[in-house]
C-alpha cells in the first residue's frame, strides 16, 4: 500500500510538472509572437520608406553615371529591395517555430524552439538596423569571429527559403582548426547572403550550393560554388560593376555583387570569381585574420 501511494503521489506531482510546463510554454509563446509582430510591423515601414526613396531615385537616373563615377552611389533603397524577402522569410519560419512551442509537450524542444527564435530575432534586428546605416557605410566594428560559426549561422538564416522555395541544397565543406578573423560579423554576413542569393537565382532549376572555408597563411577564404550556367569572359569583368547584371530585367537589381564587395574591402578583405561558361562558378571571399 505505500508503494502505491508514493506512486500515486509522483504521478501527481510529474502531472503538476507537466501542467506548469505547459503554462510556461504558452507564456513564451505568447512572448515570442508579440516580438515577431513588433519586428514584421519594422519590416512593413522599411518597405514604405524603400518606396519613397524608388520614387526619389528615378529622379536621379539621367546622373547615372556622374554618381558612379563620383562613387557617391546612395544604396539604402536598393538594398533593402534585394533583401527585403531574406527578412520577411526567415521572419515566416520564426512564426511557425512559435507555433509549434504552442503545440509541442516537449520541454527540450520548446525550449530549443525558444533559443532558436530568440538568436534570429536579435539577428535580422541588428540587419535591420545596418541595412539603415548602409547608405553612410560607417567604419567596420570589427572583432574576432570564428568563420565557421558565421557560415552556419548565414545558413540558418537562408536555409528555410533556399530548400522551399529555390529547391537548393546547400552542402558544408568547412576546413579544420580555422583561425579567427577580424571583421565586422553583419557585414561579411551580408556579403555572403548575397552571394548565395545570387548563386541560387542563376540555377533556375534548383541544384546544390557549395560552401566551404579554408586557411590560407594570413587569410581565411569563405567560398560559394554552384551549378549554374556561369559567367561569359566578357562579363566576368563587369560583375562587381554597380548596377550590372545578366539577369533579364526585374529580376535582379545589379547592386548585388557591387555591395558584397564594398563590405568585404570595408573589412579590409577581398572577393574573386573562377567561372567557365556552362559549367558553374564560384565566388571565394577573403578575409584577415586576427593578428596579435
Amino acid at each position: 500500500m505505500e508503494e502505491l501511494e508514493a506512486l500515486k503521489h509522483r504521478l501527481r506531482q510529474l502531472e503538476l510538472e507537466l501542467e506548469e510546463s505547459k503554462n510556461l510554454s504558452q507564456a513564451q509563446s505568447k512572448l515570442l509572437v508579440a516580438q515577431i509582430q513588433e519586428l514584421n510591423d519594422t519590416y512593413k515601414a522599411l518597405r514604405e520608406k524603400l518606396d519613397t526613396l524608388r520614387q526619389k531615385n528615378e529622379r536621379i537616373k539621367s546622373f547615372e553615371d556622374q554618381l558612379m563615377k563620383a562613387n557617391k552611389l546612395s544604396s539604402l533603397g536598393e538594398l533593402a529591395s534585394s533583401i527585403a524577402h531574406e527578412i520577411k522569410n526567415p521572419l515566416i519560419s520564426i512564426q511557425g517555430f512559435a507555433k509549434r512551442i504552442g503545440e509541442t509537450r516537449e520541454p527540450d524542444k520548446v525550449e530549443k524552439y525558444a533559443r532558436l527564435i530568440e538568436r534570429e530575432s536579435g539577428r535580422l534586428s541588428a540587419v535591420l538596423t545596418k541595412l539603415l546605416e548602409f547608405s553612410r557605410m560607417d567604419v567596420p566594428h570589427k572583432e574576432p569571429l570564428d568563420v565557421n560559426q558565421l557560415v552556419d549561422d548565414t545558413v540558418i538564416f537562408m536555409e528555410h527559403y533556399l530548400t522551399r522555395f529555390k529547391n537548393i541544397t546547400i552542402m558544408l565543406e568547412k576546413g579544420e582548426n580555422i583561425p579567427q578573423v577580424a571583421v565586422d560579423k553583419i557585414h561579411i554576413q551580408q556579403a555572403l547572403v548575397n552571394i548565395i542569393m545570387n548563386a541560387a537565382q542563376a540555377m533556375e532549376k534548383g541544384g546544390t550550393i557549395r560552401i566551404g572555408t579554408a586557411h590560407h597563411n594570413d587569410r581565411v577564404s569563405i567560398s560559394v560554388t554552384d551549378q549554374g550556367p556561369g559567367i561569359r569572359r566578357e562579363d566576368r569583368e563587369k560583375i562587381f560593376e554597380p548596377f550590372f547584371t545578366t539577369k533579364q530585367k526585374g529580376e535582379g537589381t545589379g547592386l548585388g555583387l557591387s555591395l558584397s564587395r564594398r563590405l568585404v574591402e570595408a573589412n579590409g578583405g577581398s572577393i574573386a570569381v573562377e567561372s567557365e561558361f556552362g559549367k558553374g562558378s564560384c565566388f571565394t571571399i577573403f578575409l584577415p585574420t586576427v593578428t596579435d
